[in-house]
Protein backbone atom coordinates (compact mmCIF):
# COMPACT_ATOMS: atom_id res chain seq x y z
CA UNK A 1 0.00 0.00 0.00
CA UNK A 2 2.89 2.65 0.75
CA UNK A 3 4.66 1.52 -2.71
CA UNK A 4 1.42 2.76 -3.82
CA UNK A 5 0.68 5.88 -2.26
CA UNK A 6 4.13 7.02 -2.68
CA UNK A 7 3.46 6.79 -6.51
CA UNK A 8 0.08 8.21 -6.55
CA UNK A 9 1.09 11.25 -4.17
CA UNK A 10 4.81 11.74 -5.81
CA UNK A 11 4.84 11.21 -9.35
CA UNK A 12 2.78 14.32 -10.17
CA UNK A 13 5.44 17.00 -8.90
CA UNK A 14 8.21 14.82 -11.07
CA UNK A 15 5.81 15.24 -13.87
CA UNK A 16 5.22 18.87 -13.26
CA UNK A 17 8.41 19.69 -12.64
CA UNK A 18 9.93 18.09 -16.01
CA UNK A 19 6.98 18.99 -18.46
CA UNK A 20 6.54 22.67 -17.82
CA UNK A 21 5.55 24.32 -20.36
CA UNK A 22 7.61 27.00 -22.31
CA UNK A 23 8.89 29.55 -20.51
CA UNK A 24 7.43 28.78 -16.80
CA UNK A 25 8.45 26.84 -13.67
CA UNK A 26 7.06 24.81 -11.20
CA UNK A 27 6.40 26.61 -7.79
CA UNK A 28 6.86 22.92 -6.42
CA UNK A 29 3.38 22.88 -4.55
CA UNK A 30 -0.26 22.30 -6.08
CA UNK A 31 -2.51 23.31 -3.51
CA UNK A 32 -2.20 26.17 -0.59
CA UNK A 33 0.52 27.55 -2.22
CA UNK A 34 0.93 30.46 -0.25
CA UNK A 35 0.76 28.68 2.69
CA UNK A 36 3.27 26.24 1.28
CA UNK A 37 5.98 29.15 0.64
CA UNK A 38 5.03 30.60 4.23
CA UNK A 39 6.19 27.28 5.55
CA UNK A 40 9.33 26.98 3.29
CA UNK A 41 10.16 31.02 4.66
CA UNK A 42 10.69 29.22 7.72
CA UNK A 43 12.61 25.83 6.67
CA UNK A 44 14.83 28.35 4.83
CA UNK A 45 15.84 30.47 8.21
CA UNK A 46 16.70 26.45 9.21
CA UNK A 47 18.34 26.13 6.15
CA UNK A 48 21.08 29.37 6.71
CA UNK A 49 21.35 27.30 10.40
CA UNK A 50 18.77 29.38 12.42
CA UNK A 51 16.86 27.40 15.73
CA UNK A 52 14.22 30.10 16.24
CA UNK A 53 12.37 31.85 13.57
CA UNK A 54 11.13 35.18 12.89
CA UNK A 55 8.37 36.18 10.62
CA UNK A 56 9.04 36.97 7.40
CA UNK A 57 5.95 38.32 6.51
CA UNK A 58 6.29 40.57 8.65
CA UNK A 59 8.53 43.77 7.46
CA UNK A 60 8.93 44.89 10.77
CA UNK A 61 12.62 43.61 12.19
CA UNK A 62 11.97 41.76 15.10
CA UNK A 63 14.46 39.01 17.14
CA UNK A 64 13.81 35.24 15.96
CA UNK A 65 11.72 33.24 18.47
CA UNK A 66 9.39 30.58 17.01
CA UNK A 67 10.18 27.19 17.48
CA UNK A 68 9.08 24.63 14.77
CA UNK A 69 10.49 21.26 14.50
CA UNK A 70 9.04 19.96 11.15
CA UNK A 71 10.30 23.14 9.19
CA UNK A 72 13.71 22.76 11.28
CA UNK A 73 14.22 19.24 9.73
CA UNK A 74 13.18 19.92 6.27
CA UNK A 75 15.37 23.10 6.58
CA UNK A 76 18.14 20.64 7.52
CA UNK A 77 17.20 18.13 4.76
CA UNK A 78 16.98 20.64 2.25
CA UNK A 79 20.50 22.16 3.14
CA UNK A 80 22.20 18.91 2.31
CA UNK A 81 20.09 18.68 -1.14
CA UNK A 82 21.39 22.10 -2.43
CA UNK A 83 18.80 23.82 -0.99
CA UNK A 84 15.93 22.42 -2.34
CA UNK A 85 13.51 22.85 0.39
CA UNK A 86 10.16 21.88 -2.19
CA UNK A 87 12.49 18.51 -2.44
CA UNK A 88 12.76 18.28 1.08
CA UNK A 89 9.13 18.13 1.88
CA UNK A 90 8.21 15.71 -0.88
CA UNK A 91 10.47 13.43 1.55
CA UNK A 92 9.02 14.11 4.44
CA UNK A 93 5.70 13.46 2.86
CA UNK A 94 7.11 10.07 1.76
CA UNK A 95 8.05 9.12 5.33
CA UNK A 96 4.60 10.02 6.46
CA UNK A 97 3.11 7.93 4.60
CA UNK A 98 5.21 4.70 5.41
CA UNK A 99 4.35 6.15 8.77
CA UNK A 100 0.43 6.38 8.49
CA UNK A 101 0.15 2.83 6.51
CA UNK A 102 1.83 1.26 9.31
CA UNK A 103 0.00 3.00 12.14
CA UNK A 104 -3.19 2.12 10.62
CA UNK A 105 -2.24 -1.16 9.31
CA UNK A 106 -0.81 -2.29 13.05
CA UNK A 107 -4.57 -0.75 14.22
CA UNK A 108 -6.23 -2.67 11.45
CA UNK A 109 -4.22 -5.92 12.42
CA UNK A 110 -5.25 -5.56 16.58
CA UNK A 111 -8.66 -6.31 15.41
CA UNK A 112 -7.95 -9.31 13.97
CA UNK A 113 -8.42 -8.65 10.07
CA UNK A 114 -6.49 -11.19 7.81
CA UNK A 115 -3.57 -9.08 5.41
CA UNK A 116 -6.09 -9.45 2.79
CA UNK A 117 -8.85 -7.60 4.62
CA UNK A 118 -6.47 -5.30 6.10
CA UNK A 119 -5.25 -4.39 2.15
CA UNK A 120 -9.20 -3.15 1.37
CA UNK A 121 -9.17 -1.48 4.38
CA UNK A 122 -6.24 0.62 3.56
CA UNK A 123 -7.34 1.32 0.23
CA UNK A 124 -10.53 2.66 1.90
CA UNK A 125 -8.29 4.85 4.32
CA UNK A 126 -6.34 6.09 1.96
CA UNK A 127 -8.15 6.76 -0.86
CA UNK A 128 -11.75 7.26 -0.18
CA UNK A 129 -13.67 10.38 0.73
CA UNK A 130 -16.67 12.13 0.00
CA UNK A 131 -18.44 13.30 -3.15
CA UNK A 132 -16.21 16.22 -4.03
CA UNK A 133 -14.94 14.49 -7.31
CA UNK A 134 -18.18 13.28 -8.72
CA UNK A 135 -20.32 17.05 -7.93
CA UNK A 136 -16.67 18.84 -9.58
CA UNK A 137 -16.88 16.21 -12.61
CA UNK A 138 -21.04 16.23 -12.99
CA UNK A 139 -20.37 20.36 -13.17
CA UNK A 140 -22.54 23.19 -11.87
CA UNK A 141 -20.37 23.14 -8.46
CA UNK A 142 -16.77 25.08 -8.63
CA UNK A 143 -14.37 23.96 -7.11
CA UNK A 144 -14.16 25.69 -3.81
CA UNK A 145 -17.32 24.07 -3.05
CA UNK A 146 -15.72 20.53 -3.44
CA UNK A 147 -14.57 20.43 0.55
CA UNK A 148 -13.35 16.84 0.51
CA UNK A 149 -11.38 17.41 -2.58
CA UNK A 150 -9.71 21.20 -1.96
CA UNK A 151 -9.09 20.99 1.85
CA UNK A 152 -6.48 18.45 4.03
CA UNK A 153 -9.80 16.25 5.51
CA UNK A 154 -8.72 13.53 4.32
CA UNK A 155 -5.36 11.53 4.25
CA UNK A 156 -5.44 11.68 0.35
CA UNK A 157 -5.45 14.99 -0.56
CA UNK A 158 -3.24 15.94 2.69
CA UNK A 159 -0.35 13.20 1.57
CA UNK A 160 -0.77 14.66 -2.15
CA UNK A 161 -0.72 18.23 -1.45
CA UNK A 162 0.35 18.79 2.12
CA UNK A 163 3.13 17.29 3.86
CA UNK A 164 2.58 19.44 6.78
CA UNK A 165 -1.14 18.36 7.12
CA UNK A 166 0.01 14.62 7.18
CA UNK A 167 2.76 15.19 9.39
CA UNK A 168 0.04 16.87 12.21
CA UNK A 169 -2.06 14.01 11.91
CA UNK A 170 0.18 11.35 12.24
CA UNK A 171 1.73 12.66 15.58
CA UNK A 172 -1.91 13.05 16.38
CA UNK A 173 -2.70 9.64 15.81
CA UNK A 174 0.02 8.09 17.25
CA UNK A 175 -0.25 10.50 20.48
CA UNK A 176 -4.02 9.11 20.82
CA UNK A 177 -2.59 5.50 20.31
CA UNK A 178 -0.62 6.61 23.24
CA UNK A 179 -3.11 7.74 25.33
CA UNK A 180 -4.88 4.68 24.76
CA UNK A 181 -2.95 1.91 25.37
CA UNK A 182 -2.16 3.51 29.19
CA UNK A 183 0.97 5.11 28.21
CA UNK A 184 0.44 8.43 28.94
CA UNK A 185 3.76 10.34 29.11
CA UNK A 186 4.67 8.69 26.17
CA UNK A 187 1.32 10.58 24.49
CA UNK A 188 2.23 13.67 26.62
CA UNK A 189 5.74 13.60 24.60
CA UNK A 190 4.01 13.46 21.17
CA UNK A 191 1.63 15.87 22.01
CA UNK A 192 4.57 18.44 22.93
CA UNK A 193 5.92 17.47 19.62
CA UNK A 194 2.84 18.07 17.79
CA UNK A 195 2.18 21.47 19.58
CA UNK A 196 5.77 22.72 18.25
CA UNK A 197 4.84 21.05 14.89
CA UNK A 198 1.14 22.42 13.68
CA UNK A 199 -0.47 23.61 17.08
CA UNK A 200 -4.37 23.14 15.91
CA UNK A 201 -3.75 19.64 16.33
CA UNK A 202 -2.70 19.64 19.74
CA UNK A 203 -5.82 21.47 20.68
CA UNK A 204 -7.18 18.80 18.86
CA UNK A 205 -5.65 16.32 20.75
CA UNK A 206 -6.17 17.79 24.46
CA UNK A 207 -10.05 17.77 23.09
CA UNK A 208 -10.23 14.24 21.54
CA UNK A 209 -8.23 12.58 24.93
CA UNK A 210 -10.87 14.22 27.14
CA UNK A 211 -14.01 12.67 24.79
CA UNK A 212 -12.30 9.65 24.81
CA UNK A 213 -11.28 9.48 28.59
CA UNK A 214 -15.25 10.19 29.00
CA UNK A 215 -16.80 7.22 26.84
CA UNK A 216 -13.90 4.61 27.23
CA UNK A 217 -13.13 5.02 31.17
CA UNK A 218 -15.53 4.94 33.95
CA UNK A 219 -16.24 7.52 35.98
CA UNK A 220 -14.20 7.14 39.10
CA UNK A 221 -10.99 6.64 36.64
CA UNK A 222 -11.78 9.66 34.96
CA UNK A 223 -9.41 12.11 36.86
CA UNK A 224 -6.47 9.81 36.68
CA UNK A 225 -6.75 9.43 33.21
CA UNK A 226 -7.01 12.88 32.91
CA UNK A 227 -4.49 14.02 34.92
CA UNK A 228 -1.12 13.57 32.37
CA UNK A 229 -3.32 16.19 30.14
CA UNK A 230 -1.40 18.71 32.61
CA UNK A 231 1.64 17.65 30.72
CA UNK A 232 0.49 19.51 27.56
CA UNK A 233 -0.34 22.78 29.06
CA UNK A 234 3.87 24.18 28.57
CA UNK A 235 3.05 23.51 24.49
CA UNK A 236 -0.52 25.19 24.61
CA UNK A 237 0.23 28.32 26.19
CA UNK A 238 3.92 28.41 24.06
CA UNK A 239 1.42 28.19 20.75
CA UNK A 240 -1.74 30.34 22.57
CA UNK A 241 0.78 33.07 23.08
CA UNK A 242 2.41 33.43 19.82
CA UNK A 243 -0.18 32.84 17.78
CA UNK A 244 -2.79 34.78 19.82
CA UNK A 245 -0.92 37.30 21.40
CA UNK A 246 2.49 38.47 20.08
CA UNK A 247 1.91 40.51 17.32
CA UNK A 248 5.02 39.09 15.45
CA UNK A 249 3.31 36.00 14.81
CA UNK A 250 -0.45 36.56 16.00
CA UNK A 251 -1.95 36.15 12.22
CA UNK A 252 -4.68 34.08 13.28
CA UNK A 253 -5.91 36.55 15.75
CA UNK A 254 -6.39 39.63 13.22
CA UNK A 255 -7.01 37.87 10.17
CA UNK A 256 -11.30 36.58 8.66
CA UNK A 257 -11.26 33.29 7.05
CA UNK A 258 -14.31 32.78 5.13
CA UNK A 259 -16.11 29.61 6.49
CA UNK A 260 -17.67 27.46 3.89
CA UNK A 261 -21.27 27.02 4.42
CA UNK A 262 -22.58 24.07 6.24
CA UNK A 263 -24.28 22.26 3.07
CA UNK A 264 -21.12 21.92 1.53
CA UNK A 265 -19.69 19.37 4.22
CA UNK A 266 -22.71 17.44 3.97
CA UNK A 267 -21.33 16.04 0.27
CA UNK A 268 -17.76 16.16 1.76
CA UNK A 269 -18.57 14.30 5.03
CA UNK A 270 -21.62 12.58 4.55
CA UNK A 271 -20.46 9.49 3.31
CA UNK A 272 -17.67 8.74 5.67
CA UNK A 273 -19.93 9.74 8.73
CA UNK A 274 -22.88 7.61 7.29
CA UNK A 275 -20.33 4.85 7.13
CA UNK A 276 -18.18 4.72 10.20
CA UNK A 277 -21.54 5.28 11.85
CA UNK A 278 -23.58 2.63 10.38
CA UNK A 279 -21.26 -0.15 10.22
CA UNK A 280 -18.73 0.47 12.82
CA UNK A 281 -19.14 -1.51 16.16
CA UNK A 282 -16.19 -1.30 18.71
CA UNK A 283 -14.22 -3.99 19.64
CA UNK A 284 -15.21 -6.05 22.93
CA UNK A 285 -14.36 -4.75 26.05
CA UNK A 286 -10.94 -5.58 27.47
CA UNK A 287 -9.82 -5.86 24.35
CA UNK A 288 -6.36 -3.69 23.39
CA UNK A 289 -8.29 -2.41 20.41
CA UNK A 290 -11.16 -1.31 21.93
CA UNK A 291 -9.43 2.03 23.90
CA UNK A 292 -8.00 3.13 20.40
CA UNK A 293 -11.18 2.74 18.44
CA UNK A 294 -12.75 4.63 21.23
CA UNK A 295 -10.91 7.62 20.89
CA UNK A 296 -10.46 7.29 17.30
CA UNK A 297 -14.52 8.15 17.51
CA UNK A 298 -13.45 11.04 19.66
CA UNK A 299 -11.37 12.25 17.45
CA UNK A 300 -13.88 12.43 14.74
CA UNK A 301 -16.51 13.73 17.47
CA UNK A 302 -14.69 16.33 18.59
CA UNK A 303 -14.17 17.72 14.95
CA UNK A 304 -17.12 17.59 13.42
CA UNK A 305 -18.36 19.68 17.19
CA UNK A 306 -15.76 22.23 16.47
CA UNK A 307 -17.43 21.98 13.01
CA UNK A 308 -20.75 22.97 14.27
CA UNK A 309 -20.33 25.50 17.18
CA UNK A 310 -17.47 27.24 15.73
CA UNK A 311 -16.03 28.20 18.78
CA UNK A 312 -13.02 29.38 16.82
CA UNK A 313 -13.00 31.65 13.55
CA UNK A 314 -10.97 29.18 11.63
CA UNK A 315 -12.72 25.79 12.44
CA UNK A 316 -12.02 24.01 9.22
CA UNK A 317 -8.12 24.14 10.14
CA UNK A 318 -9.52 21.40 12.87
CA UNK A 319 -11.26 18.85 10.44
CA UNK A 320 -7.66 18.44 8.65
CA UNK A 321 -7.19 14.64 9.04
CA UNK A 322 -10.88 14.03 10.18
CA UNK A 323 -10.72 11.43 7.39
CA UNK A 324 -8.47 9.11 9.31
CA UNK A 325 -10.55 7.99 11.93
CA UNK A 326 -13.81 8.19 9.83
CA UNK A 327 -12.34 5.64 7.43
CA UNK A 328 -10.47 4.10 9.93
CA UNK A 329 -13.75 3.01 11.79
CA UNK A 330 -15.81 2.46 8.48
CA UNK A 331 -12.78 0.08 7.36
CA UNK A 332 -13.49 -1.96 10.74
CA UNK A 333 -16.59 -2.06 10.54
CA UNK A 334 -17.66 -3.54 7.31
CA UNK A 335 -14.63 -6.15 7.97
CA UNK A 336 -17.61 -7.77 9.33
CA UNK A 337 -18.83 -8.59 5.87
CA UNK A 338 -17.20 -10.26 2.86
CA UNK A 339 -14.01 -8.20 1.99
CA UNK A 340 -16.26 -7.45 -1.76
CA UNK A 341 -18.35 -4.74 0.92
CA UNK A 342 -14.74 -2.86 1.43
CA UNK A 343 -14.09 -3.03 -2.02
CA UNK A 344 -16.88 -1.94 -2.97
CA UNK A 345 -16.94 1.33 -0.69
CA UNK A 346 -13.49 2.35 -1.23
CA UNK A 347 -14.41 2.18 -4.87
CA UNK A 348 -17.32 4.38 -4.17
CA UNK A 349 -15.86 6.79 -1.71
CA UNK A 350 -12.20 7.37 -4.43
CA UNK A 351 -14.03 9.55 -6.79
CA UNK A 352 -11.91 12.80 -4.85
CA UNK A 353 -8.69 11.17 -5.20
CA UNK A 354 -8.99 10.32 -9.17
CA UNK A 355 -10.12 13.51 -9.51
CA UNK A 356 -7.26 15.06 -7.71
CA UNK A 357 -4.71 13.20 -9.79
CA UNK A 358 -6.23 14.70 -12.90
CA UNK A 359 -6.11 17.94 -11.83
CA UNK A 360 -2.21 17.51 -10.96
CA UNK A 361 -1.33 15.69 -13.85
CA UNK A 362 -2.62 18.33 -16.22
CA UNK A 363 -0.47 22.25 -16.07
CA UNK A 364 -2.05 24.60 -14.91
CA UNK A 365 -0.88 28.75 -14.15
CA UNK A 366 -1.37 28.18 -10.44
CA UNK A 367 1.37 25.87 -10.03
CA UNK A 368 3.61 26.47 -13.71
CA UNK A 369 3.66 30.12 -13.50
CA UNK A 370 5.88 32.56 -15.77
CA UNK A 371 10.23 31.66 -15.14
CA UNK A 372 11.11 34.97 -14.71
CA UNK A 373 9.07 35.60 -11.12
CA UNK A 374 11.04 32.70 -9.97
CA UNK A 375 14.01 33.52 -11.33
CA UNK A 376 13.35 37.54 -9.59
CA UNK A 377 13.08 36.05 -5.85
CA UNK A 378 15.99 33.62 -6.79
CA UNK A 379 18.24 36.81 -7.91
CA UNK A 380 17.75 38.11 -4.22
CA UNK A 381 19.20 34.85 -2.90
CA UNK A 382 22.72 36.08 -3.08
CA UNK A 383 22.88 39.83 -1.58
CA UNK A 384 19.66 38.79 0.99
CA UNK A 385 20.34 39.04 4.96
CA UNK A 386 17.37 38.17 7.70
CA UNK A 387 18.05 41.95 7.75
CA UNK A 388 16.93 42.92 4.75
CA UNK A 389 13.60 43.49 3.79
CA UNK A 390 12.30 43.66 0.12
CA UNK A 391 9.93 45.01 -1.85
CA UNK A 392 8.56 43.27 -4.61
CA UNK A 393 5.17 42.28 -6.44
CA UNK A 394 3.16 39.91 -4.12
CA UNK A 395 3.93 36.87 -6.12
CA UNK A 396 7.31 37.64 -6.24
CA UNK A 397 7.47 38.56 -2.45
CA UNK A 398 6.00 34.99 -1.70
CA UNK A 399 8.68 33.03 -3.37
CA UNK A 400 11.26 35.36 -2.12
CA UNK A 401 9.97 34.84 1.58
CA UNK A 402 10.48 31.20 0.98
CA UNK A 403 13.66 30.98 -1.02
CA UNK A 404 15.44 33.96 0.74
CA UNK A 405 16.22 35.05 4.18
CA UNK A 406 15.25 38.50 2.96
CA UNK A 407 11.82 39.87 4.87
CA UNK A 408 9.00 40.87 2.66
CA UNK A 409 6.98 43.76 2.04
CA UNK A 410 4.05 41.78 0.74
CA UNK A 411 3.60 38.51 0.52
CA UNK A 412 1.36 35.80 2.36
CA UNK A 413 -2.52 37.22 1.88
CA UNK A 414 -2.96 36.35 5.65
CA UNK A 415 -0.24 38.44 7.28
CA UNK A 416 -0.99 40.87 9.61
CA UNK A 417 -1.59 44.40 7.70
CA UNK A 418 -0.99 42.61 4.41
CA UNK A 419 -3.75 44.93 2.55
CA UNK A 420 -2.46 47.82 3.83
CA UNK A 421 1.00 47.22 2.40
CA UNK A 422 -0.52 46.01 -0.74
CA UNK A 423 -2.33 48.75 -1.60
CA UNK A 424 0.62 50.64 -0.96
CA UNK A 425 3.01 48.40 -2.99
CA UNK A 426 0.63 48.66 -5.65
CA UNK A 427 0.41 52.51 -5.49
CA UNK A 428 4.02 52.13 -5.55
CA UNK A 429 4.41 50.60 -8.71
CA UNK A 430 1.54 52.33 -10.36
CA UNK A 431 1.93 56.28 -12.20
CA UNK A 432 3.11 57.74 -8.95
CA UNK A 433 6.13 60.69 -8.17
CA UNK A 434 9.85 59.25 -7.97
CA UNK A 435 10.38 61.63 -4.71
CA UNK A 436 7.26 60.01 -3.25
CA UNK A 437 8.30 56.39 -4.01
CA UNK A 438 11.76 57.15 -2.85
CA UNK A 439 10.25 58.49 0.39
CA UNK A 440 8.37 55.78 1.22
CA UNK A 441 11.20 53.57 0.67
CA UNK A 442 13.30 55.61 2.92
CA UNK A 443 10.51 55.00 5.72
CA UNK A 444 9.88 51.41 5.19
CA UNK A 445 13.33 50.21 5.30
CA UNK A 446 13.26 48.76 2.29
CA UNK A 447 16.93 47.30 0.93
CA UNK A 448 15.88 45.20 -1.75
CA UNK A 449 13.50 46.47 -4.38
CA UNK A 450 12.59 44.38 -7.80
CA UNK A 451 10.59 46.57 -10.62
CA UNK A 452 9.67 45.29 -13.93
CA UNK A 453 11.71 45.96 -17.42
CA UNK A 454 14.75 47.44 -17.64
CA UNK A 455 14.66 50.46 -15.28
CA UNK A 456 18.44 50.87 -15.69
CA UNK A 457 21.50 50.18 -13.38
CA UNK A 458 20.31 52.91 -11.13
CA UNK A 459 16.59 53.06 -11.33
CA UNK A 460 16.17 56.94 -11.79
CA UNK A 461 12.98 56.97 -13.58
CA UNK A 462 11.64 55.10 -10.54
CA UNK A 463 13.20 56.77 -7.57
CA UNK A 464 14.51 60.02 -8.77
CA UNK A 465 18.69 60.93 -9.97
CA UNK A 466 19.76 60.28 -5.92
CA UNK A 467 18.60 56.93 -5.31
CA UNK A 468 20.95 54.23 -3.75
CA UNK A 469 19.34 51.66 -5.28
CA UNK A 470 22.23 49.42 -8.12
CA UNK A 471 21.20 46.41 -9.86
CA UNK A 472 22.18 43.25 -8.36
CA UNK A 473 19.99 41.20 -11.67
CA UNK A 474 18.39 41.38 -14.91
CA UNK A 475 16.13 38.05 -15.66
CA UNK A 476 13.39 37.14 -18.30
CA UNK A 477 13.52 37.06 -21.65
CA UNK A 478 13.34 40.33 -23.42
CA UNK A 479 9.78 41.92 -23.30
CA UNK A 480 8.95 40.57 -20.11
CA UNK A 481 12.75 41.07 -18.03
CA UNK A 482 12.56 41.93 -14.49
CA UNK A 483 15.11 44.25 -12.83
CA UNK A 484 16.21 43.52 -9.17
CA UNK A 485 18.39 45.91 -7.21
CA UNK A 486 20.08 46.61 -3.53
CA UNK A 487 20.27 49.62 -1.60
CA UNK A 488 23.71 50.39 -2.01
CA UNK A 489 24.85 50.50 1.38
CA UNK A 490 22.93 47.72 2.39
CA UNK A 491 24.46 45.22 -0.38
CA UNK A 492 28.14 46.58 0.78
CA UNK A 493 27.46 45.23 4.74
CA UNK A 494 28.44 42.12 5.36
CA UNK A 495 26.19 39.68 6.29
CA UNK A 496 25.54 38.04 9.64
Amino acid sequence: MFLLLAALTNLPYLRAATRAPPGTRFVGFFYYIDDAYNYLSYAQQAEDGALLFVNKMVPEAHEPALVNLEWLAVGGVSRLLGRRPALAYRLLGLLVTAALVVAVDRLLARRGLSSGRRLAALVLVFTGAGLGGVRLWAGGVPGQRCLDLVTGMFPFVELLANPHFATGTLLLLLALAAFASGRPWAGVGLGTVLGLVRPYDLGLLVAARGLGVVIAEPRAAWLRALAPLVGLVPALAYNAWFFLRDARFATYASATYPMPPLVDFLPALGPAVATASLAWRPAAPGTPARAAELHLAAWAVAGLVLLLLRPVPYPLQFLVGIGLPLLTLAALGLSRWHVGVTWAAALALSSSAVVALRLVSAPSPRWHVPEARIEAALALRPTCTRRDLALTPPDIGLYAAGLTACRVMVGHPAARGFAEREERARSFYGPDDPARRSAWLDAAGVTRLVLPGDAGEAPTGWLGPGTPFRRVARVGAPQAEISVYARAEAAARPAP
